[in-house]
């Protein structure tokens, strides 16, 4: 109910099932046990009442796969159905982690082949996808969760990991199965053409299609971290971020818009630290999140301005605070939550749940327009409605002259501010204040 109220649509859990392993075993990316729940968080029997519960209030459910590799304690590691059933080496080699060489046309072949074929961890063997047994043992167990818990949507954890020709086979098949069932892909790589490259239907020409409706948008990450911490520049600030949407068309006729997009994960930093503990920047980067093209996903705790730096990893890992009698605060509540809390919690409930009220935002198009001093624009409409960001990250109040929006602004004479609900008259000027973001719906 905390997370409805708050405007969410879809939960997403990292991966519920088994992690029976000594080391790490808590984040689930381990699994021992394909079929059966962890039993530290519940049985099979709950997870479906999680997600029947979800449903009855409207919400979704993201189910995180792992097709890349197990846990080292898992019954088929144990005892091997046959050598062949993993990617072997001589010795432990680990995965170099660079999807790059995948699409990189000077890549050596054994670049490319320690990307798939290595280990990701010593405790996690790497799946070989190319064994028949093995990529039909991995479709059958997907169809086998969509069907028995009846979930929403899949998110495919490491899949440039993984081996591609297996990765449409499993694509194709899942969509044959459940035409209209949503599939996205951690691609974690910083550059629109390797991200874009495992988009399906994409304009690259590499007679690739992953057959994905999108990918996790690190590349948009990186241009709202950027026009929050940098200095507005040609490539700098804001100036990067309208870079970064320019590439779009890479992803073929849809944009961008069937990307997840997001401040935060459980693998980076808090993005409250990466504003500096500022509230105006952190406010900006939310309505970014919230207002452009893509499907936003939300790290838990971050309305409330949990706070941390990835290294290690445990520390943005931390439990929310409430919930529990022994728990020294309940950011659950409004009276747990101190006045800088509150006003970022706020913010994000009040445009995540007017977002979702307005189809634009799911099948409307975009225009933008070149930023210039300190100040970018842009507009998501359709026929029948449009609303207007303005971005200021400069210390000072801009006034905006809008004539160069005429395109934009035709047949509007007036606007209501979504933030705090005012109503403007006049739009041949507009006032942004410093370090702010205003949205506009326009009449």
């Amino acid at each position: 109910d905390y997370l409805k109220d708050l405007g969410v649509t879809a939960t997403w859990l990292t991966p519920p099932l088994e992690n029976n392993q000594p080391l790490y075993s808590y984040h689930g990316y381990a699994i021992t046990n394909h079929y059966a729940l962890d039993p530290r968080i519940g049985d099979n029997e709950q997870y479906r009442l999680y997600v029947d519960e979800s449903h009855k209030r409207g919400m979704q459910v993201v189910f995180d796969v792992v097709l890349n590799h197990v846990g080292d304690q898992h019954a088929f590691i144990r005892d091997l159905p046959s050598a062949d059933w993993l990617n072997q080496w001589d010795g432990f080699t680990r995965t170099n982690y660079r999807t790059s060489a995948l699409v990189d046309m000077y890549a050596s072949p054994s670049d490319r082949e320690r990307m798939t074929n290595g280990w990701f961890d010593t405790q996690m063997p790497d799946l070989n996808q190319r064994n028949p047994l093995v990529a039909k043992y991995l479709i059958q167990w997907c169809i086998w969760w969509i069907e028995e818990m009846q979930i929403d949507a899949f998110r495919l954890d490491t899949y440039s990991y993984a081996d591609q020709d297996f990765l449409t086979e499993w694509a194709i098949a899942i969509n044959n199965e459940y035409p209209g069932f949503t599939e996205f892909a951690e691609v974690w790589v910083n550059g629109k053409g390797v991200q874009g490259y495992y988009n399906g239907n994409n304009n690259l020409k590499t007679g690739v299609n992953t057959h994905l409706d999108g990918v996790l948008d690190f590349d948009l990450y990186w241009g709202i971290i950027k026009s929050i911490t940098e200095p507005f520049g040609w490539e700098q600030g804001t100036g990067n971020l309208y870079l970064r949407l320019v590439q779009d068309y890479m992803y073929g006729d849809n944009g961008g818009a069937g990307n997840v997009t997001f401040l935060g994960n459980h693998d980076i930093d808090r993005f409250y630290s990466m504003a500096g503990e500022d509230i105006q920047k952190y406010k900006i980067g939310v309505t970014l999140l919230l207002t452009l093209r893509g499907i936003p996903q939300w790290f838990y705790g971050d309305e409330v301005l949990l706070t941390n730096f990835a290294n290690p990893m445990d520390t943005v890992r931390v439990d929310f605070p409430g919930g529990w009698k022994a728990d020294a605060s309940n950011k659950f509540a409004a009276a747990g939550r101190t006045a800088t809390e509150q006003e970022a919690f706020q913010h994000v409930r009040k445009l995540a749940n007017w977002r979702k009220t307005h189809p634009v935002f799911a099948d409307g198009k975009t225009m933008h327009y070149v930023p210039e001093n300190n100040i970018y624009v842009y507009f998501r409409y359709n026929d029948d409605y449009s609303v207007m960001v303005l971005v200021n990250t400069s210390d000072e109040w801009k006034p905006v002259e809008t004539k160069r929006f005429n395109t934009s602004l035709a047949g509007y004479t007036k606007a209501r501010s979504v933030i705090d609900e005012t109503v403007i008259t006049d739009l041949s000027v507009l006032q942004v204040a410093p370090m702010s973001a205003m949205v506009i719906e326009l009449e």
